[in-house]
């Protein structure tokens, strides 16, 4: 996930790739990071966006590269995690 952020598999899926139940990787993602599987993967997800964004990759690429198909969601996303939008560090 963290190679290849836009990977939209749910936790069942990624369940069933590393050979365990989604109830123990639920358990695992909690004990191990504190967060929700779906909190872990917005948090990776933006984490990759700042790189690309301080790259001078544009802001429309990023969101596709990192995910989200709406630039409205991925911005929401981004300014939930950092406090701010995405143009603070990618200016035009």
């Amino acid at each position: 996930m963290l190679a290849h952020p836009a990977d939209d598999r749910d936790l069942a899926a990624w369940a069933d790739h590393a050979a365990t139940s989604v109830r123990t990787l639920t358990r695992l993602f909690q004990a191990e990071t504190g967060m929700t599987f779906a909190q872990w993967r917005t948090h990776a997800r933006i984490r990759a966006a700042l790189i690309l964004l301080a790259e001078g990759v544009p802001i429309r690429a990023t969101t596709r590269a990192v995910g989200y198909r709406k630039p409205g969601a991925f911005a929401e996303a981004f300014r939930r995690i950092t406090g701010d939008l995405p143009s603070v560090y990618n200016p035009p």
